[in-house]
């Protein structure tokens, strides 16, 4: 299936949620139905040759709805959001962060800070408001896209689906949008322990259940920078480095968040073709089932 076909369909699928359509029954778009016909004749299957399945993870990330310059002065505040129903206005300074004081902290470590809120907890903001140092509170609301699945051609046995959790006691895990202003992306697992989703191109999962131990696991990237523009040479190796192997020890009890680290200069590559990374950005713990 080419590229811009499917990428077409992702991006009305992935439109159905963020609009709010029903998540049991969504109604298809036009564009909905044309890019599913596009992806039709792109693939060149017919039914003797299996379905095409296209799949995309969960994911989870959160947007305070204020913008905010390098002096953390707000520069605007999106309707609806937490920062709006935290009180905040345009022409505050920020000044704390629950209990990080900011200062000279950057931008980036600033947003950083924001990603980590969890769904449902209390925050609480110190801005400066025309000299005056004000404490505005509000409750974390994180949103979610749910992952889904789509099915062209003939209809396929959920029971005959292959299980993407395999016996183990850690989880690798892409369900989270890791910090973007770290230049990290999200990525797809390709491979973990005895989970394989290279046969099934276009399948993916957000968590895999590994064993613990040293293992290899295949992730592909998925960066997106309006700011690079890539050559065509910088685009055919772009395609050969789009896989790579990140080897982990996996401990018991233990999620390992996963993204793409994008290395823009080739002064900081160990290899100056190698323009990303996998990495773990976070840790966290959950018991094995």
């Amino acid at each position: 299936m080419k590229v811009t076909k499917l990428a077409r369909l992702c991006a009305a699928m992935t439109a159905l949620w963020i609009t709010g359509a029903d998540a049991r029954q969504p109604e298809p778009s036009q564009d909905v139905i044309e890019a599913v016909q596009a992806a039709i004749m792109a693939s060149g299957n017919s039914a003797e040759d299996g379905p095409v399945t296209i799949e995309e993870p969960a994911r989870n990330y959160y947007h305070f709805g204020a913008v905010m310059d390098r002096q953390h002065k707000i520069l605007a505040v999106t309707p609806d959001s937490d920062a709006e129903r935290a009180g905040v206005k345009v022409g505050d300074k920020v000044l704390q962060i629950n209990n990080a004081t900011l200062d000279s902290t950057s931008l980036e470590d600033v947003l950083a800070l924001l990603n980590d809120f969890e769904e449902g907890k209390p925050f609480n903001v110190w801005v400066n408001r025309a000299g005056k140092a004000i404490n505005l509170k509000s409750t974390v609301t994180r949103k979610t896209i749910p992952a889904w699945r789509l099915v062209i051609n003939p209809v396929q046995n959920a029971d005959n689906a292959k299980s993407v959790q395999t016996d183990g006691c850690g989880f690798v895990s892409v369900f989270y949008f890791p910090p973007r202003t770290l230049e990290l992306f999200p990525t797809a697992i390709r491979a973990a322990g005895d989970t394989d989703f290279r046969i099934e191109r276009s399948r993916r999962t957000d968590v895999v259940k590994i064993d613990t131990g040293l293992q290899d696991i295949e992730l592909a990237e998925q960066i997106a920078l309006s700011r690079v523009r890539w050559s065509r040479s910088d685009l055919w190796e772009r395609r050969k480095q789009l896989t790579q192997v990140l080897q982990l020890n996996v401990e018991p009890n233990k999620v390992y968040h996963l993204a793409s680290r994008f290395i823009e200069k080739p002064e900081d590559r160990t290899d100056p073709d190698q323009y990303w990374e996998p990495v773990v950005w976070k840790v966290t713990d959950r018991q094995c089932d």
